[in-house]
């Protein structure tokens, strides 16, 4: 009689290898396959097929245990995108989730060449790292590490940027990041404050080389300035100083933007297209409201007003503070410099704040009105449909929506 063999399973590869801390296992199944000498897209099929690996298909983790032959405790220690809630109760406490503050970036090839490691490989970085302090090597963009040794402020400005995460959390450093780089190509696409940017560029580029937007070395040479903006701009202190009503403060602040970013700047001269004018502006409304729409990340969530006649009286209160007087801008309050008596705005973003601050009384006034309330399924935090959001809409902001997102699809991959 025959007997019918069990359904063959997976099996260790020849040649195993260690995973590296934080590796991706991406990054990993990739390095097996290179030093087995098969192709790392083979493998890659092989493990995620459900119909080659019988009698069903293994979980992620056994299949990599299998084919490296390491014991999943160990695996889940080094590889971070294979943990799951139920799988690190009994890991030390270091071993933990990874959340939006990581992100994937490829690892030093002089760190790993002092590990034996000669092939690239990808790992989890916290969003502020950009070079390895170690080496003083650029390693934020693929394919493309340079050293950095010559130019220390650069590498001063990764420690400042991890500082900046710790002291404010990576969500006020990611925002405060990325107003500070708009800010900064804005001034220099028009060519003004980028002398020192350019002084450290003609040290990467070698003699007759150019130069792309999205070129490492741009990015390198513009990183030092963003961060040193970046700090002023998630410092609840300092980004407060232009609304305090003290002229001292404002000075202040004008002078850390001189220090930091853009020796000489003269706010007075500067236009209102200069982008610093611009969120001067802007942030003046949006500090005028009653219900702040756009708090920083590290701010109390307090969205919930008492009730919609509260805010249009406090909004009344506001729009129709001494509307009489001839001598001032009807926005700001500021002494008008003509004696036109027609004039009734010192500049034209005063004029454009005003009209956007009378279509906001419009529209609390019309949905005043309406009784209908609904509720963030996400935070709880309730809201009149067609005020500042979609009629449609079902949640409060898009960081919720996102939360929402993110829950749901972690409950599916488990």
């Amino acid at each position: 009689m025959i007997r019918q063999l069990p359904p063959p399973r997976l099996q260790r590869l020849p040649h195993t290898l260690a995973p590296l801390h934080r590796e991706t296992w991406e990054s990993y199944v990739s390095r097996l396959a290179a030093a087995n000498r098969i192709s790392h897209l083979v493998l890659h099929e092989h493990i995620n097929n459900k119909h080659r690996i019988h009698p069903d298909p293994l979980p992620l983790l056994d299949a990599i245990s299998n084919l490296s032959g390491h014991p999943r405790d160990r695996l889940l220690k080094a590889l971070p995108d294979l943990r799951h809630p139920g799988l690190i109760s009994h890991l030390p406490r270091s071993c933990e989730l990874l959340d939006d503050g990581w992100q994937v970036q490829e690892a030093c090839r002089l760190c790993l060449a002092a590990k034996g490691v000669f092939t690239e490989a990808r790992h989890w970085v916290p969003k502020s790292t950009r070079l390895c302090l170690r080496h003083g090597r650029w390693t934020d963009t693929y394919h493309a590490q340079f050293d950095l040794r010559r130019l220390p402020e650069i590498i001063q400005a990764q420690r400042d940027h991890h500082r900046l995460v710790r002291e404010h959390g990576w969500q006020t450093a990611v925002i405060a990041m990325r107003q500070a780089a708009a800010w900064c190509w804005r001034w220099w696409d028009s060519r003004r404050y980028h002398q020192r940017r350019d002084r450290r560029l003609k040290l990467l580029i070698p003699p007759g080389g150019g130069t792309y937007r999205e070129d490492p070395r741009l990015l390198a040479s513009s990183y030092p300035d963003i961060v040193a903006l970046a700090g002023l701009l998630a410092s609840p202190r300092l980004r407060g100083l232009p609304f305090t009503g003290n002229e001292q403060d404002f000075r202040l602040f004008i002078s850390e933007v001189r220090t930091r970013v853009a020796p000489g700047y003269r706010y007075e001269a500067a236009g209102v297209a200069d982008p610093l004018v611009r969120w001067i502006e802007e942030e003046r409304y949006y500090r005028t409201l009653p219900n702040h729409p756009w708090p920083m990340p590290n701010e109390p969530r307090t969205h919930n007003p008492e009730s919609l006649e509260q805010i249009v009286h406090r909004l009344n209160e506001f729009f129709d503070s001494d509307p009489d007087n001839p001598d001032r801008c009807a926005s700001c309050g500021d002494q008008l410099k003509t004696s036109n008596p027609r004039t009734r705005f010192c500049s034209a973003a005063c004029r454009s704040r005003d009209w956007n601050r009378q279509h906001q009384e419009r529209k609390v006034r019309e949905t005043a009105s309406r009784s209908e309330r609904r509720e963030c399924p996400s935070c709880g935090v309730t809201w009149t449909p067609g005020d500042d959001r979609r009629r449609d809409a079902r949640y409060c902001s898009h960081r919720c929506r996102q939360a929402a997102f993110r829950r749901r699809t972690a409950d599916e991959d488990i």
